[in-house]
């Protein structure tokens, strides 16, 4: 670096030249204070091709937080000096502008722009537009206008305009991110969840509050009529006009980034390991808050299996923080543990080699990371998180806070250090600006920008800079239709480059009839994905009077993304104006893809009744009979009909617990207080059917009523709730097996049990402060429940093991209970007090400590008053309450089989499952029951690769002799070979589905024992595969034979239970374990289900998996084997076999089967020898005599 002597040098000479002392900031940078930064050997990049240098340091600038460049390659930024530490520079916090004067690579240049003492300290956010310097410092965005472009503010020359103001909690960080400009010219911004009140240019009023921020507002309404919950992601035109809402309900989406076809990109942070990257359809509501006000936390409602895995710093640990489960939440995208992300950029640029990446600087993590965004099945994939920068493992202890990235004009890219020991205040008073390029990079040149003329402006919408290239965009709309030819032209010299004809077609929608006209021509999927996208999206902008048409059209589009696009933007108009575009786009939804259901549930907004009453209920009026897409659609509308049909559907159709919770969540979501009041009601009687009765339905429903259905309202503890610590005169009790060894009365012990009723339930009776006892003492002995109840604080239950005391000082009120749904951001609890209600505490409010307690809330057997007697009796009788069954159920593990009600179970369908090498008309499916003809022989493989997993299933044969199987591990090889016409079953561990019968006809066919097969659940392998079989074993050592001989006969139901574990096959056949090898490898693969001839169905099929597969398997692509030819082989000719059918040989070595005139197949020959040859599929052909032996099975003769 160069001396800050120069730097000095170069303020004093400023401050002279402007007739003035030098400010204060100037000062500042003049005292004598350590210079600090990370050196460059302390980091790792993790890209060979690319290399770091410093460019600058304090004191050109101190404490970076956000930062812009503008065309001529000046970088402009806030500080955070004072950052959380009070004023430390009387005049106010200053914007910058530092450059590289000289071209050497590194800056020369830093002066203040402008100086204000009323910003926050750490303004969030800045953005440059040519002279217009957009600051982003809560409670306002503030536009200055640099008019005479010497990038210092003259009140008397330059303009200052508040653009925007109403963004709450000035000095807090979950407020107002920076401005970023969008192709289309327009600008995007983010703020976190304190909420903002707003009110635009052209008076239009946008509120958005939650428990977190703002909550006086909570419930307002917009003057769209929407409630909308912060934090928010929006647009603007750049004269502060059409302010939109394009995403809620974020907690504090630091920055966002809009890609080139108008996708947003933003990454959010939280306290516990939730932090994401996520990509925001327009509409979407993120899920932090809840959905329909912000009122309440997301821990307010967490269930407890919402959180299978506990807390853990670098992983999540609930599907409740970004309500998952809920019916309107959007898919939350790449969640990646702990992290406070702050900047970020996606490069779109080719300098550095990393177009497509999208990059965010990450405080608590210390790096910047990566990830590489996809269009994928109507939706971008985020993709995996990988560390891009960090520091090397011995540099860890280095001050190194990242706040932010920028993308400068020649394609290099920044990156702003804090130099700090903490991200919660200014310690350290320094920073660092580094600047990444190629090692092999040309010397940085910024390019010349000219916004004045088209041609410039033609040029500069390439900028890799994103403000650079959208305030080029919006220059050009601004000259109108003039520089029509001229973007024509730039279309047509870039329509192989999506990104760059993505940012013509943004421009010319905007410039009239003619331009629209060649966006217009883009509404065509022979155009491509993202042209038709892009294409939809702008012309929405630009025209919105003609949307309707063109949704109409784009509805029939074959692209997932087009149809998406379409339901977001039929959100504003009614029902009537747009139900047929509705029903268009709800036929094409598949049933699965959960971004393209929160699409129509956009869609869908404010007309939810209409759409289930008119458009759903009409063509799927069956309830019990409905598939996946119509109870998704039912689920995401839960509208009062629709909660109807769905309760139907659950008791008919009985799915398992997953399942069964993922559809109740739709009761947990309502739309007014009588509706609330039905779904209770509805749950409720749910839980009192027989199907569900076990403990993992029962907690699902007690916890959607008590925590998303409940009506609690926030207490401020102006009451204590107190429990009794003593319950009579205080008595000396033995030891707990000196007491087991009286003998007890069970009728003198229900009179003592009325002690118990004030905190307890025993058979209907007394009050549910603590456990339920009904059944509790059936599997225990008398010492056991003697034990629990003398000494309570040594074995606290199961869901009470968080007794709790809070003070508060305000009011010197004491409430005790036992805690749940702590919610530090929300700063509330709910407290279960004695009499066994349930009461919202607001704790910090009401200015009160929580206090844990180690003991249990029971008071002990001494202190009930009890004797040794009434401890003995009260043993027996609790003994006698309750219900065996309801013991088994509730103390024993999980059954084998299972029932596949079970946690991890899913029901497979015919969506579930892919044809590999059978007719359209092999499989046919009624939801879960799937028939199969038999014919041809071949195999339907489950979606995706697995390796671990257990199959429940349920099979019949309809014809005697009936062949059938499931295939485990079923190779990718040998699928691509059937997928390409070649063979008929897959390479992998077969278990075999055979009538009884099958051998009687082997035997009467083919005049030969059938000792080697049973019918009973052989296990055996099919291929190159290795498997060692259990006993006891087939004659040719490779089959599994059954221990038992359970199968039933033709048109009865089997039942298959199959657990694939760690290389292990084990087989129960109705009930029993059967058969089964170990030691099989490969050990990964598909789940394949057979048609074999005859026949066959399937019905309850479910599928847990047990483990998922780390490295990606791809079914590669087929190479046939090289054709051999069989010219001069004594077998060529027709050959007849089987009344009717023949196999004609010809000397190019192909075989053609017949059945009459029909062609079978026509296979080629891959091996031959003297009297010998083999076809595609194994196909064995020998020739004995004048007999021609196919596949050991049939006898052909020559015709």
């Amino acid at each position: 670096m160069k001396l800050p002597i120069l730097l000095l040098a170069s303020f004093l000479f400023l401050g002279l030249c402007l007739g003035q002392a030098a400010p204060d900031r100037m000062r500042f940078a003049m005292e004598d204070r350590p210079i600090e930064g990370v050196p460059v050997e302390a980091f790792e990049l993790f890209d060979d091709n690319l290399t770091i240098e410093l460019w600058a340091r304090s004191p050109l600038i101190y404490s970076p937080v956000a930062m812009d460049f503008d065309a001529q390659g000046r970088l402009w930024l806030t500080e955070g000096i004072d950052y959380q530490r009070g004023l430390r520079i009387e005049e106010g916090r200053s914007i910058m502008v530092l450059e590289d004067q000289d071209g050497d690579g590194e800056a020369d240049s830093s002066h203040v722009f402008v100086t204000e003492k009323d910003i926050r300290h750490a303004p969030l956010g800045i953005a440059v537009f040519d002279n217009r310097i957009v600051l982003s410092a809560t409670p306002s965005i503030i536009v200055y206008t640099d008019v005479d472009r010497n990038a210092v503010f003259d009140p008397k020359i330059d303009r200052r305009d508040v653009f925007l103001d109403g963004f709450q909690n000035k000095n807090h960080d979950h407020s107002v991110h920076a401005v970023v400009g969008a192709p289309s010219g327009q600008w995007h911004f983010s703020f976190g969840n304190c909420g903002a009140d707003l009110t635009t240019k052209d008076g239009k009023r946008f509120v958005a509050s939650s428990y977190y921020g703002y909550p006086e507002a909570i419930g307002t309404k917009s003057s769209d009529g929407e409630v909308y919950v912060g934090g928010m992601t929006m647009r603007i035109n750049p004269d502060g006009t059409g302010l939109t809402p394009t995403g809620e309900n974020m907690r504090n989406s630091h920055d966002l980034f809009v890609t080139s076809q108008g996708d947003v990109l933003q990454s959010d942070n939280d306290d516990p390991a939730h932090a994401r990257m996520s990509w925001v359809m327009e509409g979407a509501n993120m899920g932090y808050a809840d959905l329909s006000d912000g009122s309440r936390s997301w821990e307010e409602v967490a269930k407890t299996w919402e959180e299978p895995a506990g807390w853990s710093k670098s992983r999540r640990f609930s599907r409740s923080h970004w309500r998952e489960n809920y019916p309107g939440a959007f898919p939350p995208g790449n969640i990646y543990g702990a992290g406070s992300p702050t900047g970020n950029v996606y490069i779109e640029d080719s300098t550095l080699g990393l177009s497509g990446t999208y990059l965010v600087a990450c405080m608590v993590r210390k790096e910047v990371m990566a990830c590489l965004p996809k269009w994928k099945d109507g939706y971008i994939e985020m993709g995996e998180q990988k560390p891009f920068l960090r520091l090397k493992e011995d540099r860890k202890s280095e001050f190194f806070l990242p706040t932010d990235l920028a993308l400068a004009p020649d394609g290099s890219l920044f990156l702003a250090d804090f130099y700090n020991d903490t991200s919660r205040g200014t310690n350290q008073v320094s920073g660092s600006i580094y600047r990444i390029s190629r090692k092999d990079g040309a010397f940085p040149k910024f390019p010349d920008i000219d916004f004045d003329s088209v041609e410039g402006l033609v040029s500069a919408l390439q900028s890799p800079a994103v403000n650079v290239r959208s305030h080029a965009a919006s220059k050009l709309v601004e000259k109108g239709e003039d520089t029509g030819d001229a973007m024509l032209a730039f279309l047509n010299e870039s329509e192989e480059d999506s990104i760059l004809s993505s940012r013509a077609l943004w421009v010319l929608a905007q410039l009239g009839e003619e331009g629209r006209k060649v966006v217009e021509a883009h509404l065509d999927d022979e155009k491509g994905e993202q042209a038709h996208v892009v294409a939809y999206r702008a012309l929405r902008l630009a025209d919105p009077i003609g949307l309707m048409k063109r949704a109409a059209e784009s509805a029939r589009s074959r692209f997932l993304s087009v149809r998406r696009e379409v339901a977001v933007s039929l959100k504003p108009f009614p029902f009537e104006d747009c139900s047929g575009i509705l029903l268009e786009l709800i036929d094409s939804y598949d049933g699965s893809n959960r971004y393209y259901l929160e699409a129509l549930g956009v869609a869908f907004s404010g007309k939810e009744d209409e759409v289930f009453r008119e458009l759903v209920s009409p063509r799927y009026p069956v309830p019990a009979m409905w598939s996946a897409k119509v109870r998704n659609l039912a689920w995401r509308l839960y509208t009062p009909e629709a909660i109807r049909g769905l309760d139907i559907c659950i008791r008919s159709q009985k799915p398992p617990v997953d399942e069964f919770r993922r559809l109740a969540m739709a009761f947990a979501s309502f739309r007014n207080q009588d509706q609330r009041l039905d779904q209770i009601e509805r749950l409720r009687a749910l839980a009192e059917l027989s199907d569900f009765q076990a403990d993992y339905y029962q907690e699902s429903i007690q916890e959607i009523i008590s925590k998303d259905l409940n009506d609690l309202q926030g207490e401020l503890m102006e009451s204590s709730y107190l429990v009794p610590q003593q319950l009579g005169q205080v008595t000396e009790v033995s030891k707990p097996s000196e007491i087991a060894s009286l003998h007890g009365n069970a009728q003198a012990g229900k009179l003592v049990a009325a002690k118990c009723y004030l905190c307890h339930k025993i058979e209907g009776l007394g009050v549910s402060f603590g456990p339920d006892l009904t059944h509790w003492g059936k599997a225990r002995t008398v010492e056991e429940i003697v034990k629990e109840i003398v000494y309570p604080d040594e074995k606290l239950a199961h869901g009470y093991e968080k007794p709790v005391r809070l003070v508060s000082k305000k009011t010197a009120q004491t409430a005790e209970g036992v805690l749940s749904n702590y919610s530090w951001h929300a700063g509330s609890l709910k407290l279960k007090i004695m009499g066994g209600e349930t009461r919202k505490i607001l704790f910090r409010r009401a200015g009160a400590k929580v206090e844990y307690l180690n003991e249990s809330w029971m008071p002990s057997a001494a202190e009930m008053g009890m004797s040794d007697q009434d401890l003995a009796d009260l043993a027996a009788y609790l003994q006698t309450t309750g219900s065996e069954a309801a013991v088994d159920q509730t103390v024993q593990d999980e059954p084998v089989p299972p029932t596949g009600n079970e946690p991890g179970w899913q029901v497979l369908t015919g969506k579930d499952f892919l044809n590999v090498n059978c007719r359209e008309d092999t499989w046919r499916w009624e939801l879960g029951h799937a028939y199969c003809t038999g014919k041809p022989t071949g195999v339907i493989r489950y979606r995706e690769p697995l390796r671990d997993f257990e199959l429940l299933l349920e099979w019949k044969h309809k014809k005697k002799g009936g062949n059938s199987g499931v295939f485990v591990w079923a190779t990718p090889e040998s699928i691509a070979k059937l997928a390409a016409g070649h063979g008929r079953l897959p390479h992998g561990i077969e278990v075999q589905v055979l009538d009884l019968g099958y051998a009687e006809l082997y035997e009467k066919a083919y005049k030969k024992p059938s000792d080697w097969f049973t019918s009973h659940g052989d296990v055996f392998p099919v291929g190159p595969l290795k498997m060692r079989p259990f006993p006891p074993v087939a004659p040719n050592g490779k089959r599994s034979f059954p221990s038992k001989e359970t199968t039933k006969g033709i048109n009865q139901w089997n039942h298959y239970y199959v657990r694939a574990v760690d290389g292990e096959v084990r087989l129960w056949v109705n009930g029993e374990e059967v058969s089964g090898g170990d030691s099989i490898s490969p050990a990964s693969g598909y789940l394949c289900l057979e048609s074999e001839g005859a026949p066959v169905e399937f019905k309850n099929i479910r599928l847990r998996k047990l483990s998922s597969i780390e490295d990606q398997i791809v079914i590669p692509e087929f190479v046939p084997p090289t054709p051999v030819h069989l010219k001069g082989h004594p077998a060529l000719g027709l050959w007849k076999y089987l009344n009717g059918y023949t196999r004609e040989i010809a000397e190019d070595g192909q075989v053609t089967l017949r059945l009459g005139e029909d062609v079978i197949w026509k296979r080629r020959c891959i091996s031959k020898s003297e009297n010998e040859f083999v076809l595609e599929g194994n196909l064995v052909h020998k020739l004995i005599g004048d007999t021609l032996h196919i596949e050991g099975k049939y006898k052909a003769v020559k015709e």
